[in-house]
């Protein structure tokens, strides 16, 4: 109640955008209860303190009230003979109904007409996204959630409640409401595909970031990746890659790719989480002293088992010889079972 009180002393705010300071608190309430429970709360609080004479000068008091808003102003009209002054959210500028409502109506009406499979999305104007950037920050609001995500999720809840409702998991189609112009606009999904891949070739990096001559530039398409390995260790083994590109099998800059099959969003997130507990490398050593399996005379092939290659660096200090190469020949973990995915 404090952080609730220190921010109405300061900034004027809707039910919604004081609910949103606290997003994370109170499972299954809208914003808008959060932030109406908040008040009533917080002005019964008020009530008390001033009955026990807690405050020293109402005066002071004034502007809380005011930024708490008309609708609670019963107290305020009992201890004041000032008139109320209404003052608009610092956030949404007390617009938030009126952009749910309008693109609730714009949406409904599309949707009616298409039939697609959708998800919600907001634009927001430059000068709103960075208010409330700022705002979050000044005020140190570790449970606070964009406006966006409370605009998306009260029209959806709508929309479903009309017999469409969204599909995160395969949508066709975004419909954007930009606040600024008040319109929705409409973005194809990408359909996105996960393959598994080996490298066989060396300094061929996977992102285009780091170099122009990458897997990416090969595929002339992004890519995303859970873990990787540096780009001169060849990978033998097979490793998850989710891209745009829609091939049975691909081969580019040492790179071979093999299809599994189409994703949906929430198994992109699941993906992306995977990490291996174990991978095994294949090192090829140079060493006077006889380590490991002989290849041809002082070349030795070693064998060392690590969590990830920073681990496996680690461990290098203790080989006794040169270290030429780096293979990955194994690795152990959830990302295994993509392999049977079909």
């Amino acid at each position: 109640m404090d952080k609730a009180f220190d921010l109405l002393k300061r900034y004027p705010l809707c039910d919604s955008c004081l609910g949103r300071c606290f997003a994370k608190l109170g499972y299954k309430l809208s914003d808008k209860e959060r932030g109406k429970a908040i008040k009533i709360s917080l002005v019964m609080e008020l009530d008390r303190k001033i009955k026990d004479h807690e405050f020293g000068d109402l005066e002071e008091l004034k502007d809380v009230f005011y930024n708490i808003g008309r609708d609670y102003s019963g107290v305020y009209e009992n201890y004041f003979s000032d008139s109320f002054q209404n003052r608009s959210c610092y956030l949404c500028g007390s617009f938030i109904k009126e952009f749910e409502e309008d693109f609730f109506i714009k949406a409904l009406s599309y949707l009616k007409e298409s039939k697609v499979n959708y998800v919600l999305g907001v634009r927001l104007s430059d000068e709103l996204r960075e208010r409330e950037r700022e705002f979050a920050m000044e005020n140190s609001l570790i449970y606070y959630e964009s406006i966006k995500n409370e605009i998306r999720r009260e029209v959806g809840k709508r929309l479903s409640a009309e017999g469409f409702p969204p599909c995160i998991d395969n949508a066709d189609v975004e419909i954007v409401y930009d606040v600024e112009t008040r319109q929705i606009y409409l973005v194809e999904k990408r359909r996105l595909n996960l393959y598994l891949y080996s490298r066989l070739s060396r300094r061929v990096t996977i992102s285009s970031w780091y170099s122009d001559t990458s897997l990416e530039e090969g595929l002339k398409s992004k890519v995303m990746v859970p873990f990787v390995e540096p780009s001169e260790v060849r990978i033998l083994d097979k490793y998850p890659i989710i891209t745009e590109r829609n091939e049975d099998s691909i081969e580019v800059s040492g790179y071979i790719m093999r299809k599994v099959r189409e994703i949906s969003g929430r198994e992109i997130g699941v993906i992306m989480g995977m990490r291996p507990i174990k991978r095994v490398y294949r090192l090829l050593v140079y060493s006077t002293e006889p380590i490991g399996e002989k290849v041809y005379e002082k070349l030795y092939d070693v064998y060392v088992e690590a969590r990830d290659f920073q681990e496996l660096r680690e461990k290098l200090s203790s080989i006794k010889g040169e270290v030429l190469l780096i293979d990955l020949v194994k690795s152990e973990g959830k990302h295994k079972s993509l392999e049977s995915i079909s």
